[in-house]
């Protein structure tokens, strides 16, 4: 199907539109990690397809979007991409949306939803970016990341620490793209922008006190991931999202790719509430 394809000043966004006609059914709304496209949720797309109106959208830079300039890409740019979605879905039939947003994914998830809380009425947040502690030690490693020498070394490994076993899931489909990374200039400077860009103040979720108030959140965490370790996340999810049901999977960082199943079954409660408050 020909994506949904969306005007921002960062570049044209596609979104891919699958499952049920928007106005019969409440809208999914599926934002990916950085790397990454649409693609990494292919594993429980077809599960959900039978009661959703889902829209997975692709960065700017990444799947079938464009970018206009990468270094503009910062995690609040994305937040501004998630907003023009949203308006354009509800111009094309989706009432308020239910939004499942996964690492820097699950921040621009929580700034929507802050922007505009008429277009969203349930967050899913997997992994999602933003709760880790901000200090020296984490601002260096951003910056660290995102240097030229390191960046163009580090996507591909990294991927391999926090997917884990490719055998699982869909974890190889999304490795094999990760993989081409490298090689693709517009790509890699996506990459490293999103990467600087976590040195912001602006990246802590937290410092705004509670977040969303009243909005029914589940957050989601693969405890196995290296990378970004619930241990690490507890303390700010629980004082920035008390309303929040937590779920701590046997999983990595994507546990919708690697375990769908059990994942599904974590979310499907939650989910069939949000899509019962469908307007």
């Amino acid at each position: 199907m020909t994506p949904l394809l969306v005007p921002t000043g960062y570049g044209e966004i596609a979104v891919h539109l699958s499952g049920r006609a928007p106005r019969e059914a409440p809208g999914l709304l599926l934002l990916h990690a950085n790397p990454g496209d649409h693609r990494d949720y292919d594993a429980i797309v077809p599960a959900l397809a039978a009661d959703w109106a889902i829209a997975a959208a692709d960065w700017p830079g990444y799947g079938a979007s464009t970018v206009s300039d990468p270094e503009l890409i910062t995690v609040d740019a994305l937040a501004e991409v998630a907003v023009r979605v949203a308006k354009a879905l509800a111009r094309n039939g989706f009432g308020a949306l239910t939004v499942l947003g996964n690492s820097a994914g699950g921040y621009a998830a929580v700034r929507l939803a802050q922007a505009e809380p008429d277009l969203v009425h349930g967050l899913v947040l997997v992994q999602s970016a933003g709760f880790a502690p901000r200090n020296l030690a984490t601002r260096a490693y951003f910056r660290f990341v995102a240097s030229a020498l390191v960046a163009r070394r580090y996507v591909v490994p990294n991927a391999r620490m926090y997917l884990g076993p490719l055998d699982r899931g869909e974890l190889r489909a999304i490795f094999e793209r990760t993989g081409a990374v490298p090689g693709d200039p517009v790509r890699l400077a996506v990459y490293r922008s999103l990467w600087r860009s976590f040195d912001s103040p602006r990246f802590d979720l937290t410092a705004d006190g509670q977040l969303v108030p009243g909005l029914p959140v589940q957050v989601v965490w693969g405890r196995n991931d290296p990378t970004n370790p619930w241990f690490a996340n507890r303390a700010a999810v629980a004082r920035a999202l008390p309303q929040a049901t937590v779920t701590v999977l046997p999983t990595r960082h994507e546990p919708f790719a690697e375990a769908p199943g059990l994942f599904l079954d974590s979310v499907r409660e939650f989910l069939g509430a949000c899509a019962g408050m469908r307007p």
